[in-house]
């Protein structure tokens, strides 16, 4: 009999271990759902290669001109940069902290890695764009007024050794005046926004290279016209362009993201290659919209018969 009341215990501890085991998620579900271990990033200094001055000389107030008898009085968004400069950044602190945590695979705390930040170089006006000239019948006339940030970013652990930097650089479109036929249509917007824009565009951008560093884009699923990705919503926009590369073969293909959801986004062909190569856990970067990469080649050269 004690052979036979053994094999009884050793079938009941089986059972109840695969009870407790069904309740957990296996690895290979959490892989696909994104879900695991989350890495801790601080955010440390974060400085400007320039004085704060320098920002509060081009600042200022302008009057502009709408029409010969009324103007507006429009103030730069460099005078909101200049009052996050002296008060150590905390709107670009705070956007670049919400920014890590809508990753969901990052968490902002301390007790794991650094993030510092350093604005090397920051240039535009980010006010309305010059009036054109007049034009004449049947032409049109285009400006535009843009403004740019480059960021330095380095990423630091316990140790304090980088075990990762880059250059951050952004651009956007502060305003448009466009002269056609006798019709002129301009756009603009004020300061505060446009500063606001900044921030959201530039933290954004280094939040994706930081969690992609830690936690790699991969695809997950591939139906074949479509690839499911592990990051969602506000990482991926409708419209943005992402590299995805083969672990195998180094196949490299681009594909335009099409859904985007919290955690998970689909995306469809936007280049040549052999998607079959394309599988579960191949990596994928962002190419971000102002990167000149965005407007490469899509389709390969092949010769004339």
């Amino acid at each position: 009999m004690a052979p036979l009341l053994k094999a009884i215990d050793m079938w009941k501890y089986g059972w109840v271990v695969a009870v407790i085991a069904s309740g957990l998620p296996s690895a290979a579900w959490a892989q696909r759902s994104g879900n695991g271990a989350q890495a801790n990033v601080a955010i440390g200094a974060v400085t400007s290669q320039q004085e704060c001055t320098i920002y509060s000389t081009t600042s200022g107030h302008r009057n502009v001109y709408v029409d010969p008898y009324t103007y507006a009085s429009s103030t730069s968004w460099m005078t909101w940069l200049y009052k996050d400069c002296v008060s150590h950044f905390p709107g670009l602190r705070m956007a670049m902290e919400a920014a890590l945590a809508s990753s969901g695979k990052i968490a902002v705390g301390r007790g794991g890695y650094t993030l510092s930040v350093n604005l090397s170089g920051v240039s535009g006006e980010g006010g309305p764009a010059p009036a054109p000239p007049v034009a004449g019948r049947n032409s049109f006339l285009v400006s535009s007024s843009k403004m740019m940030v480059n960021m330095d970013i380095t990423l630091r652990d316990r140790a304090g050794r980088i075990i990762f930097g880059d250059l951050v650089t952004k651009a956007i479109e502060t305003g448009s005046n466009v002269t056609a036929d006798g019709i002129r249509a301009t756009s603009s917007q004020s300061g505060e926004a446009t500063y606001a824009v900044l921030q959201r565009a530039v933290a954004l951008a280094a939040a994706r290279k930081v969690a992609f560093r830690l936690s790699p884009m991969r695809v997950v699923d591939n139906s074949g016209k479509r690839i499911q990705l592990n990051y969602g919503g506000p990482f991926l926009e409708m419209g943005m362009i992402v590299q995805v590369t083969s672990p195998t073969g180094g196949e490299s293909i681009r594909y335009r993201v099409a859904e985007v959801s919290g955690q998970t986004a689909l995306a469809e062909p936007y280049s040549d290659g052999d998607r079959a190569k394309i599988v579960a856990g191949s990596t994928a970067i962002v190419i971000e919209n102002d990167d000149p990469a965005a407007n490469g080649r899509r389709y390969d050269k092949v010769d004339l018969p």
